[in-house]
């Protein structure tokens, strides 16, 4: 019975050993991608903080911040595009909180619904 565990067991070890090839020039590959895609991205001063807005009605509305010193923008859903490039932490607070604290601005691409709360000559009552 011992034998037979223990072939059983050598048998497991080999094919795990065999799943395990280094690929040296691959991993060589993707670090020259990241290199790159690193070197692609551009930083940029985040805009000063909004001087004017109005969210009466949707004041209490759940956005996502990404919380990176770069960023300056809100984004109404969890998968946007803007938002998975974040490299540092995500919050979800509420809208009235992401402008008037953390001095946010609207995603063009998933949050351009709401960019009449920073149009003065926007009267919605």
């Amino acid at each position: 019975m011992f034998k037979k565990t223990l072939a059983g067991m050598c048998g497991l070890l080999i094919s795990l050993a065999a799943c395990q090839s280094p690929d040296s020039a691959q991993a060589e590959q993707h670090g020259a991608q990241e290199t790159s895609a690193v070197a692609d991205t551009v930083k940029r001063e985040p805009r000063p903080k909004p001087e004017y807005y109005n969210f009466k009605g949707v004041e209490r509305k759940r956005v996502y911040i990404c919380m990176d010193a770069t960023e300056d923008t809100f984004h109404q859903q969890h998968d946007c595009p803007v938002l998975v490039t974040c490299k540092g932490q995500f919050r979800n607070l509420i809208l009235a909180r992401a402008i008037e604290n953390f001095d946010r601005y609207n995603c063009e691409t998933c949050s351009a619904d709401l960019g009449y709360i920073f149009d003065e000559t926007y009267a919605p009552y």
